[in-house]
């Protein structure tokens, strides 16, 4: 497979990541609208840079590689960090199930996919 091939694999598995996440509830007080605003605006972008990757867009790369790195830190910072504030909602100790959780995982790792990828697209091209 080739790498934009493998781009694109890997920016619907963002994407679908992220849908999914968005429509599994989770029954928290700290919800707000900054985490909603900046989902739909990192969902656009993984949605641009997957039709990207499929249209072999060389820009495809960087854009779900960036996208997938800030998505990653993004669930990190904003779910798993346990401090409050109007710009998270942090899961731990708030009792959410499991789902939640997983959907919290299944976007950290594909994001983290999406950057390895492009930085590993990276290193190969300074290699060359």
């Amino acid at each position: 497979m080739d790498r934009l091939r493998t781009f694109a694999v890997a920016g619907w598995v963002l994407v679908a990541t992220q849908v999914v996440h968005g429509a599994v509830p989770a029954d928290t007080d700290a919800e707000g609208d900054v985490g909603f605003s900046t989902g739909i605006v990192l969902l656009l972008a993984s949605l641009v840079g997957a039709s990207a990757a499929m249209l072999r867009r060389p820009w495809a790369a960087p854009l779900l590689g960036w996208t997938g790195l800030v998505v990653a830190l993004g669930f990190v910072l904003y779910h798993v960090v346990p401090v409050e504030s109007p710009a998270s909602n942090p899961y731990v100790g708030e009792g959410v199930g499991l789902a939640p959780w997983l959907t919290v995982v299944a976007c950290v790792a594909a994001g983290l996919w999406n950057a390895a990828l492009h930085l590993r697209g990276r290193a190969m091209a300074a290699a060359a």
